[in-house]
């Protein structure tokens, strides 16, 4: 399983520390909505914030570049 991130490491990957702020930025960064306790803040592994991140840059599964397709409109 993997670990959650604590309220610090939130705070130190966004630069916010009002929880509506975190998800905000997440939002902006990688277009999702995170999940959110009953108090408003944010739920999010290590392992998800990883490959959110490594799919922003490009990044695949193995490490490997994420395919790009090209689209033609005829």
């Amino acid at each position: 399983m993997s670990h959650l991130m604590t309220p610090a490491d939130l705070e130190q990957v966004t630069g916010f520390t009002r929880y509506s702020k975190q998800a905000d930025w997440l939002k902006r960064q990688f277009g999702i909505e995170p999940p959110r306790r009953a108090d408003g803040s944010v739920v999010m592994t290590w392992a998800t914030y990883e490959a959110l991140a490594a799919s922003k840059a490009g990044i695949g599964a193995n490490g490997a570049p994420t395919p790009r397709v090209e689209l033609c409109f005829d």
